[in-house]
């Protein structure tokens, strides 16, 4: 790789000024960029058209404590955002948001004067790797959140003799082909990186022909997080009588069922006063946030939910979650298929004991059983526990063995201090060894570390060429 000028790496990532989990391992990958060649600089291709560079640099330190060096950053701004979102394309949704990724990669690459030299996904886009292959043909780098299409999806389809099991043939080949054309993009991809057990497992079944796919766990910060001396010398456990629900105010993390069994958890107890008080905390990211966040408030006002019982609190800084989090004793996790869990992480880091669904990150990666003195995870048993695990009736995939949660607040109440102190001391150990933005680091690092071994060229066979340049020339005629 030339270097006649500083080395440009790309990072596409169209809603970088949100504030999830996909925004915390963008901002602390391009800081780990930026350390790793002190000469290079990164490009970020944001949809946010409606904020500045400022602002948004301003809330990757409010919401991750990362600083950036803003003169080595370049931001190229995109206005076909919207065609990326789900609700652009009502029906066929998939295929809406791969074609819309496709004209918005093509934006990023054509209307920007400067070449990148590495382009690196960190959002799930697999369908931008096509033309950035075939204008630009550099290094591709996918850090892969979840898979776009799982064979689990088809499995799930069910066929008869009926206009219902007609619908759910042709689903079934709209989807299957799409995971063949799914299949062939993950070939251009150099470098996959996935965030859990969970979606290794997935990507691996699918990019069956991509060698370098290897987990990469999200930076967490928990060196900065566990307090090994909290509970040294300690009997009681002094923290308060809290659960807290750290998640973005979206329907997917499940707030209303939380809400709906906390309730049901209240209407059992003959005394209201030895149940954890509820606080959720989360980010806004537009109106519909903002309706959610309503509609939740009112949802609690109906299950008559005393206000000294549940609290809302939005878009707290960082010094102010993390006074929550140092300070409560649970933390929950609601979500059905997380793929990862970085709040979880968080919540073990600080010394919360974590309630959480019974699938993917959380129950394969973060709340696992754990031998502090081997340092390893362990078989399950009391000695060994974590955490707390709960299944719903309304999970796609239910099914008998765990308990609902609001059985699982029934359970929390009824710890015993030094039960709650040695569980807690277990999941820290667990997170510091396993989730450490050192880890991130070093890892991610060793990522970059091998571009300049890639092959630029005839990456893939010929079959595979011919049909991204038949797409990208179509696609290039349309615009």
């Amino acid at each position: 790789m030339s270097k006649i000028r500083p080395i440009l790496y790309g990072f596409f990532h169209p809603y970088c000024n949100a504030g999830g989990g996909g925004e915390r391992v963008l901002w602390q990958a391009v800081e780990d960029t930026l350390k790793f060649d002190e000469e290079c600089k990164v490009i970020i291709y944001s949809g946010d058209t409606d904020s500045s560079v400022s602002k948004i640099l301003a809330n990757v330190v409010k919401r991750f404590n990362i600083k950036l060096d803003e003169k080595r950053l370049i931001f190229n701004f995109l206005k076909k955002r919207h065609l990326v979102d789900p609700r652009t394309w009502p029906s066929l949704t998939l295929l809406g948001q791969a074609f819309g990724s496709m004209i918005l990669s093509y934006e990023a690459i054509k209307s920007f004067e400067f070449k990148p030299d590495v382009w690196i996904d960190t959002m799930g886009y697999p369908f931008s790797y096509p033309i950035v292959y075939l204008f630009l043909q550099i290094p591709i780098i996918a850090y892969v959140h979840f898979p776009v299409i799982s064979k689990d999806m088809l499995n799930k389809l069910n066929f008869s003799l009926s206009i219902y099991g007609v619908k759910q043939l042709l689903k079934y080949i709209y989807w299957y082909s799409f995971l063949i054309a799914y299949k062939l993009v993950g070939r251009l991809v150099d470098i996959t990186l996935t965030n859990s057990s969970w979606t290794n497992n997935h990507i691996k079944s699918i990019w069956t022909l991509n060698r370098d796919i290897t987990i990469l766990y999200p930076p967490c910060s928990t060196e900065n997080f566990v307090n090994p001396e909290e509970f040294n010398n300690k009997e009681k456990w002094t923290r308060d009588n809290s659960i807290v629900v750290l998640a973005q105010f979206r329907p997917e993390k499940r707030h209303l069922l939380i809400i709906e069994q906390y309730s049901i958890f209240l209407s059992q107890l003959a005394e209201i006063s030895v149940a954890p008080k509820l606080i959720l905390i989360g980010s806004i990211r537009n109106d519909n946030d903002k309706d959610y966040v309503n509609e939740l408030k009112e949802k609690s006002r109906k299950l008559k939910i005393p206000s000294s019982h549940i609290e809302f609190q939005l878009d707290l800084p960082f010094n102010e979650v993390l006074k929550f989090l140092r300070t409560s004793s649970y933390g929950l996790n609601a979500m059905w298929n997380e793929h990862f869990g970085i709040a979880v992480v968080e919540y073990v880091a600080n010394g919360l004991i974590p309630i959480v669904h019974a699938s993917a990150g959380p129950y394969l990666d973060i709340v696992v059983p754990w031998d502090s003195k081997l340092q390893k995870q362990v078989e399950s048993t009391e000695a060994s526990r974590t955490g707390f695990f709960f299944k719903d009736k309304s999970d796609p995939d239910y099914k008998l063995g765990f308990d609902e949660l609001n059985e699982v607040f029934k359970k929390i109440i009824n710890l015993s201090d030094e039960e709650k102190m040695e569980m807690s001391k277990r999941g820290q150990n667990c997170v510091l060894e396993k989730f450490s933005n050192k880890k991130f680091d070093n890892e991610w690092n060793r990522s970059l570390s091998k571009i300049p071994e890639l092959y630029y060229y005839n990456k893939t066979t010929l079959f595979i060429w011919i049909i991204v340049a038949i797409i990208s020339f179509t696609f290039t005629q349309i615009l």
